[in-house]
């Protein structure tokens, strides 16, 4: 077969559309027009044609991806994926894949480690979490395992107080021991360990002082009355303060609170 003609599409001036016969056939990119020093009147036989368009499929494959990539490193999973919503075949894919590493597009290893201190210094997640979420992206457990280096101890106990902090300037109508839990709890989930958790609510709740726990107490103290005078005393008294233990405050608190505000449930009923 004969090209008869060739012309550069209006949309994208990097592909050039090749007619065979005066009717359109396929297009091209730039590139691989010039590889293949494709023009007027240029013979194609059939395995031609198919290395051509091979060849093309590989090249708009890497400049999605290189699109792709413009927006923020990414790993070799992600790119495998982007590629196949494109509806890539996937040894094409293997073959774009193998052209970005050859051009340093590509290096998981590199990526771990930029994603490891971007967490670090943009959010609130532990080292656990950091791990998981490299995981999802195809990272090697052992590349994984070397970019978590990055995320030292020191650093892990700060980033986990700021958080602990946050949290505790949310929860001011907690009993102090149930705030630690509440801690502890949220810090594990976000992927820090049980040691650094607990170390850091600890420092998170130093100025936690004993008046600002009488002071949830009363505060807690004075809703349940109000809830549960209507049962009379003796289930007013249980149920208050049930759910006062239930808060996290001590039985032995709870007591001396009521002991030192005179607190009669009779009187209360009245």
């Amino acid at each position: 077969m004969k090209i008869t003609s060739i012309s550069q599409q209006q949309k994208n001036k990097e592909r050039y559309n090749i007619f065979v016969a005066g009717k359109y056939l396929f297009s091209v990119d730039e590139v691989v027009l010039t590889k293949y020093q494709l023009f007027k009147d240029r013979e194609l036989n059939e395995s031609e044609l198919a290395e051509i368009q091979e060849e093309d499929a590989i090249r708009r494959g890497l400049n999605k991806a290189i699109q792709y990539l413009a927006h923020r490193v990414r790993s070799e999973k992600e790119i495998r994926t982007h590629l196949a919503k494109a509806e890539m075949e996937p040894d094409e894919i293997s073959l774009v894949i193998q052209r970005l590493a050859e051009m340093k597009y590509i290096n998981d290893l590199e990526f771990a480690h930029l994603y490891v201190r971007t967490q670090v210094n943009t959010t609130s997640k532990g080292p656990r979490q950091i791990e998981r979420e490299l995981v999802t992206k195809g990272i090697t457990r052992e590349y994984i395992e070397e970019a978590l280096v990055d995320f030292k101890e020191d650093t892990q106990l700060e980033n986990a107080v700021k958080l602990a902090t946050k949290i505790v300037n949310r929860s001011r109508k907690s009993a102090k021991r149930q705030l630690q839990q509440k801690l502890i709890t949220e810090l594990i989930q976000k992927g820090y360990t049980t040691d650094i958790a607990k170390e850091a609510s600890s420092i998170a709740l130093e100025d936690f002082s004993e008046e600002q726990e009488q002071d949830v107490l009363g505060e807690q103290l004075g809703k349940l009355l109000q809830r549960n005078r209507r049962l009379g005393p003796a289930k007013c008294r249980q149920k208050t303060i049930t759910s006062l233990l239930q808060k996290g405050f001590s039985y032995d608190t709870i007591q001396d609170y009521m002991r030192e505000h005179e607190l009669d449930f009779e009187e209360e009923q009245d």
